[in-house]
């Protein structure tokens, strides 16, 4: 099988000649905008030899240019003009990429979710943070005005969904791989996060889905803390991704907490552990236990979430040798 058979094999639910392998880092400085990014994409690729591609969005994030001086401000927010530069050098890069790349493998365009987003928007001012990081702010912000804010994330999802399609028509990806956050334990109920997260995630899931039939979930564990991972169980994405290592659920588990799904990942990205820490053996190890584990379950292999900047590429050639001597 090539690359592409092999994935869509799996995304197809049949077994290919052996699981298909996916790893990705950020691109920071000069390789995170432009051609530079491009090249340090298609490179990467090369040197891995692994399967498939996540574009990253490193560089590209959504523009929140509405000046946040306090909660109101967010019902202010409006949307991009659909011939805004963030959707045209979206899109461009995901042409370059598949004009390199896209007759060997598969694409697929990094997402943060909208709830991502508007913490991580420029646009905050000292007088909104008040000695607060951008997290808490907003948090205080949908406590104190919810509907200013749930206007804010609607503006967003309705600009990631038309990206959607943008990237996945013009761009040539096969589809989109979406990070959710905002159900670490501890930050919100499920009946709040029901209210406030879930209907700007499924605005852009839902938009995607209607442009392909391949696109991906991540449920990240960026704080390196647990999830109440039932608030994410029924989004409706063909592929599901989450930190096996922090929140305890292997991937074979996952089979039964996601029915019908493709599964990827299994591999632990934290330093300590074998894919990113391990001697050769070590890594070798735990890739073949993953397989034995998942059985005759069509899976991608992969990590639990973005690997370090510093990965060592050849890992990956470990991985893929382990896999062809199965």
């Amino acid at each position: 099988m090539d690359k592409k058979e092999r994935l869509m094999a799996v995304l197809n639910g049949t077994m290919p000649d052996r699981p298909p392998v996916g790893l990705w880092f950020h691109f920071t400085d000069a390789e995170s905008r432009g051609e530079a990014c491009v090249q340090a994409h298609v490179r990467t690729y090369k040197q891995s030899n692994v399967d498939f591609v996540k574009i990253m969005s490193d560089g590209l994030l959504y523009p929140v240019r509405q000046r946040i001086d306090c909660a109101a401000d967010w019902a202010k927010l409006a949307p991009l003009p659909r011939d805004d530069a963030f959707f045209a050098d979206t899109v461009e890069r995901c042409a370059r990429i598949h004009e390199e790349l896209g007759e060997e493998c598969c694409l697929f365009y990094n997402f943060f979710s909208p709830f991502t987003m508007i913490r991580a928007a420029e646009s905050f001012t000292e007088h909104a943070l008040a000695g607060r990081t951008k997290d808490e702010t907003v948090m205080a912000h949908l406590r104190e005005n919810e509907a200013a804010v749930l206007h804010a994330l609607e503006v967003v999802a309705a600009d990631l969904a038309h990206l959607a399609e943008l990237v996945i028509h013009r761009g040539g990806c096969l589809g989109i791989y979406q990070s959710v956050q905002g159900a670490e334990k501890g930050r919100m109920s499920e009946e709040e996060h029901r209210r406030w997260i879930a209907p700007s995630d499924l605005m852009v899931l839902k938009a995607a889905n209607l442009h392909s039939q391949y696109n991906i979930l991540h449920m990240c564990s960026w704080a390196g803390f647990a999830n109440h991972l039932e608030y994410w169980k029924d989004y409706p994405a063909r592929v599901k991704n989450w930190g096996t290592g922090v929140e305890g659920l292997p991937l074979a588990k996952g089979k039964s907490w996601f029915p019908g799904s493709v599964l990827l990942g299994g591999l632990d990205n934290r330093r300590g552990f074998p894919l990113v820490s391990g001697t050769k053996a070590q890594l070798q190890q735990a890739v073949r236990e993953l397989v034995k584990e998942m059985g005759p379950t069509p899976f991608i292999l992969g990590a639990d979430c973005t690997v370090p900047s510093d990965f060592e590429l050849e890992r990956a050639g470990w991985i893929l040798e382990a896999l062809e001597t199965q």
